[in-house]
């Protein structure tokens, strides 16, 4: 062999041994597996624990955290913070105390490993989520995968087999009774969400956690404001009204709008409270045309707020208002706002209902929470038989003392029959408001007003 040869051996030797060593030293800094069998590194997806109150537990982590009510299709429902999650089932009642969400999380981290699984990458809430939450009963702590079937293979490679298993996750048990849970990749986009609830969004369809709602598709987003025409049909020798017409017009061309989504059984819902605020009607118009709606109402002279809420196919649910001054009023065309006085009586009686109502610590900016519990005037019981109202538990209507702000809003429980029905609106501003809240019992719809204070935030 020629001596240019041996150095052309010598150099490839070297190489070869400068480029093993290269691959050892990324191997060294790189802990995940290499190999057509490699499973790709886990990372922390979500606390599951069981609570009360679900509702009250998302307002709750998303007030706390800033975060965002979600659901997770196959998964549950809860709050989305950053890329992580905090999610939430109902109690029910076989909970028993367990390990820390630390101990439990520090635990799963070792199961995982020993399995020969790169350790899952930490996730910056998690510590602030078990902190918040370290009074509920954790259910278990999940990981996602970027690729779950092959996850779930690797686990299985090891004689770990899932206890359950779905399209969006595999449930394994570890020692000591702790559940892990792996579950597929959730960072699909948002395309749907509720109408009555906006915050409530998911990347598949589904109903609504808070009021059981269809989620529809979400829109475009679009800036303006729909707008509201009101044509009223003079009354009886051409005093106060006897007929409504409304056309809703889209906020860029001005055009009736062409579609509408049913929200709680009607096309249209429409409040009419008069300037004093002692006049409530709540109305379903019909269709009588592209954007049109018309119904037969009698209203005495006076001025009056229409506040229309619907949800157009175009565009986010709407609440539109319009203020208009009947044919025979003859009072002054800027009145001052109503004097209200904030309810010193919490307890109300109409059409054989008490209706007790809990609003302590109102403040503006902030969801309200309204809990009304019912009993049945002649005898004091605590009733279970509220039939549903269009769709809900209740309704109820809340506007400020100057008629700025109209909320509609409904029952945070889904299928509420009693004694306690809770709403949670969110109230824009300090100061006085009136609401009226509606429920249905042996088929009489029952309107109860309440004046309440929001202090400053």
């Amino acid at each position: 062999m020629t001596r240019l040869a041996v150095l052309a051996l010598t150099l490839t030797a070297v190489a070869m041994s400068a480029l093993a060593g290269n691959r050892s030293w990324q191997a060294s800094a790189d802990p995940r597996p290499v190999g057509p069998r490699a499973t790709p590194a886990l990372r922390f997806h979500h606390l599951h624990y069981r609570v009360g109150d679900q509702s009250a537990a998302m307002r709750r982590a998303a007030e706390t955290f800033q975060g965002a009510r979600v659901l997770l299709r196959g998964l549950g429902v809860g709050v989305r913070i950053g890329e992580e999650y905090v999610l939430f089932d109902r109690a029910d009642g076989t909970e028993r105390g367990g390990a820390s969400a630390e101990t439990v999380y520090a635990d799963a981290v070792d199961w995982i490993r020993q399995r020969g699984l790169p350790a899952p990458a930490d996730g910056t809430a998690r510590a602030r989520i078990a902190a918040e939450f370290r009074e509920s009963t954790l259910d278990h702590v999940a990981f996602v995968a970027p690729d779950l079937p092959k996850a779930v293979e690797a686990l299985r490679e090891r004689s770990t087999t899932p206890i359950r298993q779905t399209e969006a996750s595999a449930f394994f048990r570890a020692r000591d009774g702790m559940t892990i849970e792996i579950v597929r990749d959730t960072d699909a986009p948002d395309a749907y969400w509720c109408p009555m609830h906006p915050d409530i969004r998911s990347s598949a369809t589904g109903k609504c956690p808070l009021c059981g709602m269809a989620l529809v598709r979400m829109p475009a987003a679009r800036l303006g404001e729909y707008r509201m025409d009101v044509v009223a049909t003079p009354g009886p020798r051409g005093s106060g009204v006897a007929k409504l017409r409304t056309t809703l017009r889209d906020p860029d061309t001005g055009k009736p709008v062409s579609g509408f989504a049913t929200i709680h059984d009607r096309l249209l819902h429409l409040f009419i409270v008069d300037r004093t605020l002692e006049y409530f009607a709540h109305v379903h118009p019909e269709p009588a045309g592209e954007g049109v709606f018309e119904i037969d109402h009698r209203l005495a002279p006076g001025v009056y707020m229409l506040i229309a809420d619907f949800l157009p196919l175009t565009g986010p649910s709407q609440t539109v208002q319009r203020t208009i001054v009947t044919p025979g009023y003859r009072g002054p065309l800027f009145p001052a706002s109503p004097g209200l006085q904030q309810d010193i009586a919490v307890e109300k009686t109409v059409g054989g209902l008490r209706v007790r109502l809990d609003a302590t610590g109102l403040k503006a900016g902030r969801e309200a929470l309204l809990r009304f519990t019912l009993a049945d005037a002649a005898t004091g019981t605590a009733i279970s038989d509220l039939e549903p109202f269009l769709g809900a538990a209740g309704h109820m209507l809340i506007v400020s003392a100057d008629l700025t702000d109209a909320n509609h809003a409904h029952p945070e429980e889904q299928a509420a029959r009693g004694p306690s029905v809770s709403f949670q609106p969110r109230m824009p501003a300090a100061g006085l408001y009136k609401l009226w809240v509606q429920f249905q019992r042996k088929g009489q719809v029952i309107t109860v007003p309440f004046v309440v204070s929001v202090a400053e935030p």
